[in-house]
C-alpha cells in the first residue's frame, strides 16, 4: 500500500550552549532550574540517549548523575533516575516533577551537602537545527529500509523530541502510520514503546520489527531500488 503523502525523514543537530549558571548544592539546583530556560530540562535529561549507542547506566538524567555522584545523595539520585519520563509531553511538566522530588527531599530536614571545588552542576541549553534528509518513504517496507540508513540523530528527533514538540503521547512515525494507512493498532504499538530503556539502536530494531514483521535489515534488492531513487 502507498501512501498519498511520503515520510520525509529529518536530522537534527544539537548545538550545545553553557548558560553561564552553576548549582553547588541542592537549594541552588532548585532555584536555577525553576528559572532557567526549558530547553535546559530537554538537554540534560536527553542528551545521553542522543549522544551515546548504549544505554546510559545507574543515572539515567545529568541531575540524578549529579546528585549521585557529587553530592552522595543517593537516595534522591534513584528517585530522580526512576522518574517515568515517557509520561510527560511538556518540558514544563517535566521541570516541576523534577523540582518537587528536591523539594520533597530537601524539606525531610537533612544536611545541606555541597560540592567540592569544581565539581558543581554546570546548566546548559541545545539549540536545535532541524534538516531533511534525501530519504522519503512511500510504503512500509521502505521506510523500514530507510529506517537503517537515516542515522540514529534522525529516529532521536522523530521519536524523542516529537513527543514534546506534539504535547501528545505519540511520535512522527505513529502519525504518519495512523494518517496515511490508517492502521490504529500498529500506530498505538509503536506509540507504546518506552524510548528510555533501550539504547537507539534497540528502540530503532524494535520499531522495524513491530512494522515489518521481524525484518531488522534491507535486503540487497531494498538496497539497490533505494539507492536508484537517489541518483
Amino acid at each position: 500500500m502507498r501512501a498519498a503523502v511520503p515520510f520525509i525523514f529529518y536530522t537534527s543537530s544539537q548545538l550545545v550552549e553553557i548558560t553561564g549558571r552553576q548549582a553547588t548544592d541542592l537549594v541552588e539546583l532548585v532555584a536555577a532550574l525553576k528559572e532557567l530556560d526549558l530547553s535546559v530540562v530537554f538537554y540534560h535529561v536527553h542528551h545521553a540517549f542522543r549522544e551515546h549507542q548504549f544505554a546510559p547506566g545507574v543515572y539515567t538524567n545529568d541531575f540524578a548523575h549529579w546528585v549521585g555522584r557529587e553530592l552522595g545523595e543517593a537516595v534522591l539520585a534513584e528517585k530522580l533516575a526512576n522518574l517515568n519520563i515517557k509520561e510527560y509531553v511538556e518540558l514544563s511538566a517535566l521541570r516541576d516533577a523534577l523540582v518537587a522530588i528536591i523539594e520533597s527531599y530537601l524539606k525531610l530536614g537533612g544536611e545541606l551537602r555541597h560540592a567540592a571545588a569544581g565539581r558543581g552542576f554546570y546548566f546548559c541549553k541545545n539549540i536545535g537545527v532541524i534538516q531533511p534528509t534525501r530519504y522519503v518513504a512511500w510504503d512500509l517496507d521502505e521506510f523500514c529500509s530507510l529506517l537503517h540508513l537515516v542515522g540514529l540523530r534522525s529516529l532521536f528527533f522523530h521519536f524523542f523530541e516529537a513527543r514534546l514538540r506534539l504535547n501528545r503521547q505519540s511520535n512522527d512515525f505513529s502519525d504518519w502510520i495512523k494518517q496515511q494507512f490508517g492502521n490504529e493498532r500498529l500506530a498505538r504499538r509503536i506509540e507504546a514503546l518506552d524510548p528510555y530503556i533501550y539504547t537507539m539502536d534497540e528502540l530503532r530494531d524494535q520499531i522495524v520489527a513491530l512494522i515489518c514483521g521481524g525484518r531488522t535489515q534491507p535486503n540487497w534488492f531494498d538496497k539497490v531500488k533505494i539507492w536508484l531513487s537517489l541518483k
